[in-house]
């Protein structure tokens, strides 16, 4: 009697765990350097940032965020539905418009060419570079207080910035960088983009 009581707990246990397990979906990130969240919105705490093409098992997901479990299994998390897909993405993606062409620039959103350096001045100690010029724009890399960029175009409130090291392009808000090939100040400090 004791065996087949024992015997069905383990079924028991076992089938809690398979259910479990098939109740996750398995997803990859989309953007780069996504925050993690211990709630489903913004104003939750970030616990951490994944990459693009990190596998995540979802649990559910409310409202654009998913409820996803963490690597250490017992704590939950959330991310937002923009950054995840069932589909693995590619390495690379395309870059957003404009590209480093000059005479594209100009027409973009009010973009005219610009040919200086400035450094991520942020109160936060980093800068997000985005693919697009607003902040809805999913983030390309980020940038850390003292970093050099080469401002290749600007309007009123963006800069596009070359990475010359790795020659990636992307668009940073003005007001996070500081002019540093003369003594003009093109920004001041704020909120990363």
């Amino acid at each position: 009697m004791k065996k087949k009581l024992g015997i069905m707990i383990l079924a028991a246990v076992l089938m809690v765990a398979v259910c479990t397990a098939a109740s996750a979906s398995l997803y990859y990130v989309t953007g780069t350097s996504v925050r993690v969240r211990s709630g489903p919105g913004t104003d939750y705490d970030i616990v951490s940032h994944l990459s693009r093409g990190t596998k995540i098992d979802v649990l559910s997901t409310s409202h654009g965020w998913a409820r996803m479990t963490l690597w250490t299994g017992s704590d939950e998390a959330y991310i937002s539905t923009k950054y995840i897909s069932r589909t693995k993405p590619s390495s690379n993606p395309t870059p957003a418009r404009p590209t480093a062409a000059p005479a594209e620039q100009a027409v973009y959103k009010n973009f005219v060419t610009a040919n200086y350096y400035a450094i991520v001045n942020s109160a936060n100690n980093y800068v997000n570079m985005r693919w697009e010029a607003t902040k809805a724009s999913q983030v390309r890399k980020v940038y850390y207080y003292g970093a050099k960029l080469k401002v290749i175009a600007e309007n009123a409130y963006w800069c596009q910035v070359m990475d010359e090291a790795t020659g990636e392009v992307g668009f940073m808000l003005k007001s996070l960088l500081l002019r540093v090939d003369d003594n003009t100040a093109a920004a001041g400090t704020g909120t990363n983009g």
